[in-house]
């Protein structure tokens, strides 16, 4: 069942069927700011109070989109001989930029329905729509997400077509917020990841790879409690996968291959919530002087589109 409804007078539309029941905000961010999980009767994400209140703080609640993520020193990089400078928008006055030109920003939402035992939403966003994104990323850029659920499955699927006439950087991430339920030490983390970036007092990544060291455990499951996380992690060669786990419940969180980079992000000592964020390319890629298999940076050719995906699952025992 897919329901059109309002969230005190903002437009949301709610995907549900036994299992789930998946809200979506197109105009604030096109996010999925809600998952209720109707078995385990729980909130699955950190949800706003109010329309105002996601707003005010679109990158704190529920799933916010990051086109690109996290932060670029400057906000300035070049792309050959082309030069960029996006919003120096940080609040502390580093005069870095940061969580990209979309969040926030509104989507159009194209089409919708069900079929065979899933419902689907597709919504858009354009560049050319938003002048002051369009000045910053001055590429004609069509991105189009597609929310798929079936049983207790979220897919998140992206198309983004560059209609301009010259290569465009593209970075993408999604700054996940679970709850935690104030109860750390039920949960653990799995991030079958080999190597965590040096970062520098600036929190960009310095170039150098470290191996885990204290957070060997990631591998196998890391206990939450009195964990303080904000560290960004390499795959490598292991999948884009990570698990949140607590007493026979899972939430298995996982990418397809253009995924390398992770950060995870606890908002001081670990209690009641951890942001979970799959990246397409590392803190400030443009600019660390890396190959860009390390780094996860790109561009699309003119004309041509880039897909990828991302899927949320619940697994109880």
């Amino acid at each position: 069942m897919i329901k059109q409804d309002t969230w005190q007078d903002v437009p949301v539309y709610t995907l549900e069927n036994e299992s789930l029941a998946v809200t979506l905000c197109p105009s604030i961010g096109n996010n999925v700011y809600r998952i209720w999980d109707k078995e385990a009767e729980r909130e699955v994400l950190r949800v706003p109070d109010s329309p105002d209140v996601l707003r005010k703080s679109p990158v704190h609640y529920g799933t916010p989109v990051l086109i690109p993520p996290n932060r670029i020193r400057s906000g300035y990089f070049m792309v050959g001989e082309r030069e960029y400078q996006f919003d120096r928008n940080e609040k502390n006055n580093t005069g870095n930029h940061i969580h990209g030109l979309v969040v926030g920003r509104p989507w159009t939402v194209i089409d919708h329905g069900e079929t065979e035992g899933t419902q689907y939403i597709t919504s858009v966003f354009k560049t050319t729509d938003h002048p002051d994104v369009f000045k910053q990323l001055p590429h004609e850029m069509i991105i189009e997400m597609t929310y798929v659920l079936q049983g207790s499955r979220l897919l998140q699927k992206v198309t983004v077509t560059n209609e301009s006439k010259a290569p465009a950087p593209f970075g993408y991430g999604v700054h996940t917020w679970f709850r935690l339920d104030g109860e750390p030490g039920k949960w653990t983390l799995k991030l079958p990841v080999d190597d965590i970036w040096e970062l520098g007092e600036d929190l960009m990544p310095t170039g150098r790879l470290l191996p885990l060291g204290d957070l060997a455990g990631l591998k196998e499951g890391l206990p939450l409690e009195g964990v303080n996380l904000d560290n960004v992690f390499q795959n490598g060669a292991n999948p884009a996968l990570a698990v949140l786990a607590k007493d026979g419940y899972e939430i298995v969180y996982k990418g397809s291959d253009l995924y390398k980079q992770w950060v995870i992000y606890t908002m001081g000592t670990a209690s009641e919530f951890i942001c979970l964020e799959p990246y397409t390319w590392v803190t400030n890629a443009p600019n660390v002087e890396l190959p860009s298999e390390v780094t996860g940076f790109r561009t699309i050719a003119p004309g041509q589109s880039l897909s990828f995906d991302l899927e949320l699952d619940i697994r109880r025992s």
